[in-house]
């Protein structure tokens, strides 16, 4: 998924973009869970993506509600799985919040990266299935360009969001742990 994110934003944005892969960002100091990861960050001139990225195979529907989904996987089986923009909510509310109020786009996608996965049209159009991602960016510096607003500072938004990222090497397994702990909370 990284590689084919790379190769879009060089054919859209020449070397002017950054990519975070697997960002761990401090959002709720203090509380349970004080850290989010984010699978991909994209920071354009045209907009910052929060990428939520799931590898399922078989076709994703609706769900009972507007925070989860159906997968019917290949193998016949009906699975209710938690929506990756549900997932996305609050990273991309935190990431808004560190930027100056303006015009700019933040925007949270879900992309699903299985070859074999195909997403229901009825869906949200920022749910895409791998094959998608690279027109909806080119729609999105479209959309973007009409606006007539100046491009955005890539460099200066990457500073922000990294004052609140850790970077540390064992900031992912820390992370993770968390949330296992919090799952096996809630199952006692």
């Amino acid at each position: 998924m990284s590689s084919d994110l790379q190769r879009h934003l060089v054919r859209l944005c020449e070397d002017d973009w950054l990519l975070f892969n697997g960002l761990i960002l401090v959002h709720a100091p203090g509380s349970v869970f004080p850290t989010a990861e984010i699978d991909h960050l994209v920071i354009a001139p045209f907009g910052i993506f929060v990428i939520e990225t799931k590898h399922w195979a078989g076709a994703v529907t609706s769900g009972a509600t507007n925070d989860e989904l159906m997968l019917a996987t290949l193998d016949g089986q009906r699975v209710a799985r938690t929506s990756p923009l549900k997932q996305n909510a609050s990273k991309v509310r935190f990431i808004k919040g560190l930027i100056p109020p303006r015009l700019w786009l933040v925007e949270g996608l879900g992309v699903f990266s299985h070859g074999a996965c195909t997403v229901d049209p009825v869906l949200p159009a920022t749910l895409l299935e791998r094959g998608e991602l690279y027109r909806h960016l080119r729609m999105r510096q479209q959309q973007f360009a009409r606006t007539k607003i100046a491009r955005l500072p890539v460099q200066k938004i990457a500073e922000a969001v990294m004052r609140h990222a850790d970077t540390r090497p064992e900031a992912l397994a820390e992370h993770r742990q968390r949330i296992e702990e919090g799952r096996a909370r809630k199952q006692i």
